[in-house]
């Protein structure tokens, strides 16, 4: 059987607790959680031809804030003589992903898009926490 490079790099322990974690998902009991939630979701598609998503809908000021950096991401872009299709390539994204995401209807896209595309700038994601007001 095949293994992934990255498998191949792990500690005898970190393959051990891959597997345990791996073993606890394939339970009777975790199954039928899955396959419960599944249920669940198929039958409110079914119903309503959406499925809801959970939790509450997000702040006005966290979606201009995002709305805002997304704008700096764009800017940054242009100013650098890049097109969509050049990024796209660099960060190994979609250019319709990139365009969906850089006119606000990707709302909220993974850790891992936004490093691509910012790294495909030459940047870097600076992490930090503010006080509110």
């Amino acid at each position: 059987m095949p293994t992934k490079s990255h498998e191949r790099q792990l500690t005898p322990d970190q393959r051990a607790r891959i597997e345990a974690a791996k073993a606890k998902r394939r339970t009777p009991e975790a199954r039928a959680e899955v396959a419960k939630i599944r249920e669940t979701l198929d039958r409110e598609y079914r119903e309503t031809g959406t499925i809801k998503a959970a939790g509450d809908a997000i702040e006005t000021e966290d979606m201009i804030a995002f709305s805002r950096f997304m704008f700096s991401l764009r800017r940054e872009r242009e100013r650098l003589g890049l097109s969509l299709a050049d990024v796209a390539k660099l960060a190994g994204i979609d250019k319709a992903a990139l365009s969906r995401l850089e006119n606000g209807l990707q709302a909220n896209p993974t850790v891992n898009t936004l490093a691509r595309y910012v790294r495909a700038l030459g940047k870097s994601l600076k992490w930090g926490i503010a006080d509110e007001g």
